[in-house]
């Protein structure tokens, strides 16, 4: 019985290792019961947006989209332009690359994607990296 106890103990002590240094996102947990796909899927709201560390998050208005499980997104974008409101709706198609670090996302009508580095995928907070040349902009949504 000790022995089975102890052969345990090991167990979990290396599972509890192997699980700590697999962490695939920059921020967020190492493990979660819902897959990566459930944990995107959902109402999410811009809540910070920065570029180069500045924040821009103000000047968004407010950007509200919803990701579906099948590979779709829609969103709906308000925002003030000189005094003037406007309102833009968008929606596409969306994919993970193979081991679920980035996402793609394609506009309805558009042939290029838009790819983000996922840097936390969390039930209630996703923030989204993409960086081009020495711009790099951070996108984080909070779920509705």
């Amino acid at each position: 019985m000790k022995h089975l106890f102890k052969l345990s103990l090991v167990a979990l002590l290396a599972l509890t290792a192997v699980v700590s240094s697999c962490n695939k996102y920059e921020e967020g947990s190492n493990f979660s019961l819902i897959s990566a796909k459930g944990r995107m899927a959902g109402d999410w709201k811009l809540s910070s947006y920065t570029v180069n560390g500045t924040d821009y998050t103000s000047s968004m208005g407010t950007v509200n989209v919803t990701i579906d499980k099948d590979g779709t997104y829609k969103g709906t974008a308000v925002y003030t332009v000189l005094g003037t409101p406007f309102t833009d709706n968008f929606d596409g198609k969306w994919e993970f690359n193979s081991d679920k670090t980035t996402v793609s996302m394609t506009d309805t009508g558009s042939s290029t994607s838009e790819v983000y580095t996922i840097v936390e995928l969390k039930n209630k907070e996703m923030k989204l990296k993409q960086v081009d040349g020495n711009t790099t902009y951070l996108t984080t949504y909070t779920a509705q």
